[in-house]
Formats: C-alpha cells, structure tokens, sequence
C-alpha cells in the first residue's frame, strides 16, 4: 500500500510575496499612464521638430557598454549612478546612464576632423540612480543635443539660445538660465600660485565646496577676500565688470562669460536680461565639463529642468580631438501642464480616429464600390 501524501500548501505570506514580486518592479525603474507616455511623446516630437529646423540630425547609442571603457572619465558620484551588470564572458557592462559620454564614444570613433561641425540629438531611455534618499524613480527619458566643432562663444551661444527656444516650444514660461563656467573657475585656482595661498583646499576640494555652495568650509575660507566674493556671486552679466584687478587669466574668462550672454541676448531679443544669471556654483554634475556649464530653473522649483554645457575634451578619449558644446532635460521632471492633454481633446485630422467612432457608434460605413455595402 503506498502512502498517501498530504497536500503542499504555501503559505499565505509566501504567496503574497510571490504575487507581489509578479505585480512588482524592481526598485527604481517605472510604468507610466497612458497619458502620461502620450505627454511625453508630445514633448519628444516636438523637440525633434525644433532640433532638426536647427540642423541638427538624430542619433542613437547603445542600451549597455563595457564599464571600463568610461571609468577614467567618471567621478565617484557618476560610478555610484550607474547601474552595472555582467556578460556572459565575465566583462562589466554599463547601463546607459548618460547619453552624452556614450554618444561621445559613438561620435569619437566615427567622427573625423574633415566633417566637423556636426549636429546631433537624440532621444533615449537612460536609467541611473538619480538621487540617494529616493530611489523611486531611476529611469528617464533624456532628450537633448550635442555641437561638435565648434567652440568658444560661438558655440555657447547657439546652445543657450537653442535650448531657450526648446523650453518656449514647449510652453514652459520664465525659465532662468544659471551660467557658470570651469574655465573662470580653473583661472581663479591657477591664480593661487603657491599651495600655501589655497588654504586647506587642492583644486578638487575647492571645486566641490563651490558646486554645493559651501562657503563656510576651510576649503573656501582660506581663499583671499577677493577671490571669495566672486566664487559667492550669483548676479547679471554686467555686474561682473565690478570685478576687477585680477590675473589676465581671470579677466579674460569674466570677459567671454558676459560675450556669450551678450551675444544670446542680441540673437534672442525678447529674453528678459534677469532671464541669465552668472552663477559660480552652477557647473554641471558630471568631470567631463570643462568649460561652461548651466542650467535652467523655473520660478516654481529650485530643481533644474535642464542641463548642459561644454565639455571640450571628452570626444579626444575616443579619437577625435574636438570641441564640443550640449544639453539634456528629462521630459518627465518638465512641469506636469507641459504638454498636457487638455480635457476633451482628440485629434481631429486622425482618419483612423474617425473609423474607430464610426466603429463603437455602429455607424460602420464602407464606400460601395466594387460590391461594396453601406
């Protein structure tokens, strides 16, 4: 007689978990409403639109890479963002964290110096882990342009105006336009001749205490009086012409910010001169930049909608030495309104709309001809 067993059962926590972890997805990544993915479609074209009435030209990278090919040109802050995994032949792979380093890679190889300027922008998914205290969210779209080519003022400007012109597409008002630059910042160190005027501070220490604005720091406060004023300073452009008596060096960086806004204001008139401020602590997140950096803000936030600035020797790690200016912003961080379906909305020119109401109406109606029926 064989004997007989009792039915396994789970137990309901386990269950739960199980059903949960189906249901579920892995922390940080998203799932969006339908209007919300149409939003951001919304958003996405009309940018390509813009973007090639510009001459720009789209471009595409790949989803992973290998981790080793970009670790020499990442702080430990971009490390920490990037999610990595490992192929089957034991090598580390990079998600595509940033499209930017990996279009420069893409550019880099492709590129050569005969082709130059080029245009680019592109459009793509990007997962990283944005911000430490909430990991609810790590995926994005990042939608944005590259310039290759061209550099100095130039170049500055085209970006800043283009990409005033990419928040006025969209219907985003008073945006405010934070300019720093590495260049300033980089004279103002060099301007340190010996190790004992820097204070406590190496370059490295002194950069981030003026990114997070932490004047109070011994990195700062060891610094000459004067040389703390315009590290504190956030104002217009001409107010930088009170800043006086410093290295050529320094003059001359004070010199190309305020030309490069005056040449984004005499292109662009409409921009109200508070709309650019010349903020020391605004460059960028990532090493690469090199130069200008900044950032747009909105009078509702103090988070920025959009990034970009120069960073002229990140194409030279993949083979083409080549000046190159940009800027991203995440449609999904836009203000909600950006966009937005209005109530009741529908699009009128669709032929397949029509059908479809014509369909759930019952007033299907096809043309007779050829045998047709009504």
């Amino acid at each position: 007689m064989t004997e007989r067993r009792e039915p396994v059962t789970i137990a309901p926590v386990m269950k739960q978990q199980h059903i949960h972890r189906q249901l579920s997805l892995p922390t940080g990544t998203e799932t969006l409403h339908l209007r919300e993915v149409a939003r951001q479609r919304r958003i996405t074209r009309s940018l390509a639109l813009l973007f090639e009435a510009w001459g720009y030209r789209p471009a595409e990278t790949p989803v992973v890479d290998y981790f080793e090919v970009y670790r020499r040109l990442l702080n430990e802050q971009d490390v920490r963002q990037i999610y990595r995994a490992v192929d089957r032949q034991g090598e580390i792979l990079a998600l595509r964290s940033d499209t930017t380093i990996f279009l420069a890679k893409q550019l880099g190889l492709h590129l050569s110096a005969e082709e130059l300027p080029v245009r680019v922008y592109y459009d793509e998914q990007i997962v990283r882990a944005e911000e430490e205290h909430d990991i609810s969210n790590n995926e994005f779209t990042q939608a944005g342009v590259e310039l290759v080519g061209v550099d100095g003022v130039a170049g500055d400007a085209e970006v800043i105006i283009l990409a005033l012109e990419a928040l006025a597409a969209l219907g985003v008002t008073d945006p405010v336009i934070h300019i720093g630059s590495h260049t300033l910042l980089d004279a103002i160190i060099d301007e340190l001749t010996k190790p004992a005027e820097r204070g406590p501070g190496d370059p490295g220490s002194i950069l981030r205490a003026v990114r997070q604005r932490r004047f109070a720091t011994p990195e700062l406060t060891g610094l000459p009086a004067t040389l703390q004023d315009l590290l504190r300073w956030i104002g217009s452009p001409d107010e930088l012409s009170s800043f006086t008596g410093y290295s050529p060096a320094v003059t001359a960086a004070i010199g190309e910010l305020r030309e490069t806004v005056a040449t984004v204001l005499a292109e662009r008139p409409d921009t109200p001169p508070d709309a650019i401020r010349v903020d020391m602590s605004e460059l960028g997140a990532h090493a690469y930049y090199t130069g200008l950096a900044f950032a747009a803000y909105l009078p509702e936030g103090n988070t920025a909608v959009l990034r970009g600035g120069r960073y002229d020797s990140l194409l030279a790690a993949f083979g083409i030495d080549a000046p190159s200016v940009g800027f991203s912003m995440f449609p999904g961080k836009l203000p909600a309104a950006t966009l937005a379906e209005q109530p009741g909305a529908r699009d009128e020119g669709s032929p397949l709309s029509s059908v479809a109401d014509r369909l759930r109406l019952g007033r299907h109606a096809i043309a007779p001809s050829h045998g047709g029926r009504t």
